[in-house]
């Protein structure tokens, strides 16, 4: 009877033993599970801008849309109208405003639009010293890349307004406009819409303004009205694809490439032909333009131009008028 009451409680004495062992083990080993959840997860990439495309702007129809002045309370609007017409453009942003709209300066360079350099205050460069012209480029390109992570390679001067000085202490292409829609001045979406359908030319830059509501207003129906006439729409680095845009030049639109001209035929019953060993003659398309000419990358021409008839008898073009954004 003493034996099998001792060999009861040594069964117990080992029960309780095994019991306390499974209970640290499983405590234990929530414990670590507790652990391992609270580890961070790994975290996935950050989204980067889509890589460029290739678009032959000299055999597609393009036009670059461009908004100055912004970012500003119309931009996401903007933004969400060009993503759902799936349509890419360039916005040359003022540095002063960038801090306040740094989603939505990541949110253009994320969605393959072309962020670009306005200045940082807006002012006439040619009225500011060479030093004071580099603090408002140089500030709003750490700006711009700050918030967008891309650094812009463009700018376009306030007002379009600039000179030699200028051109060297900005040291960037520059970027002007081939129409102005006086949307700043008017402040009217039908007007916009008008002007920006019907004015816009193959290889040109419309100006227009994202601070103004009736120009965000417009853009649905420009975008409309511009894909019916077969517009392809481009950032204005895309437009220029193949072209070295040269710091210190001014780029307005792209001009088409010279066109081949056959010379007149030989007269009737005569056999000759070419000289032998000689080639069929080109001549240059009209606005195509010379070397050193702004577009081909050279300085653009300084002094007024000539009040005369050009050497094909027509007039020379007006200038292109100035916008005060």
């Amino acid at each position: 009877m003493r034996i099998r009451n001792c060999a009861v409680i040594v069964a117990g004495i080992l029960l309780a033993a095994g019991c306390s062992h499974a209970e640290r083990h499983a405590r234990t080993a929530g414990e670590h599970g507790a652990i391992k959840s609270k580890a961070p997860a790994t975290r996935p990439p950050s989204p980067t801008p889509p890589p460029p495309r290739k678009i032959d702007c000299d055999r597609v129809k393009c036009v670059a849309l461009t908004f100055d002045d912004g970012p500003g309370p119309y931009t996401a609007r903007l933004l969400d109208t060009l993503r759902k017409h799936g349509a890419r453009a360039t916005f040359f942003m003022l540095g002063q405003n960038v801090g306040a709209h740094r989603d939505i300066v990541r949110r253009m360079a994320l969605e393959g639009q072309e962020v670009a350099n306005h200045s940082w205050s807006h002012p006439n460069l040619t009225t500011l010293s060479s030093a004071e012209v580099r603090s408002e480029i140089q500030r709003t390109q750490k700006a711009v890349k700050d918030a967008s992570g891309v650094a812009p390679t463009l700018v376009r001067p306030p007002y379009g307004s600039t000179n030699k000085r200028v051109e060297h202490a900005i040291g960037m292409p520059l970027v002007l406009w081939s129409v102005d829609t006086l949307d700043w001045r008017y402040r009217d979406a039908a007007r916009d819409t008008r002007v920006g359908v019907k004015e816009p030319k193959t290889g040109g830059i419309v100006l227009f303004h994202d601070i103004h509501k009736p120009s965000v207003d417009s853009i649905p129906k420009v975008v409309d009205g511009l894909r019916e006439r077969g517009f392809t729409f481009v950032t204005v680095s895309e437009l220029f694809t193949g072209r070295r845009l040269v710091p210190g030049a001014s780029y307005s639109e792209r001009t088409p490439p010279p066109t081949r001209v056959t010379a007149s035929p030989p007269p009737a019953g005569s056999s000759a032909g070419p000289p032998a060993g000689s080639t069929t003659p080109t001549a240059p398309a009209p606005n195509t333009p010379v070397p050193g000419g702004p577009a081909s990358g050279g300085p653009a021409p300084s002094g007024p131009a000539p009040s005369g008839p050009s050497p094909s008898g027509l007039a020379p073009a007006p200038p292109v008028p100035a916008s005060p954004r």
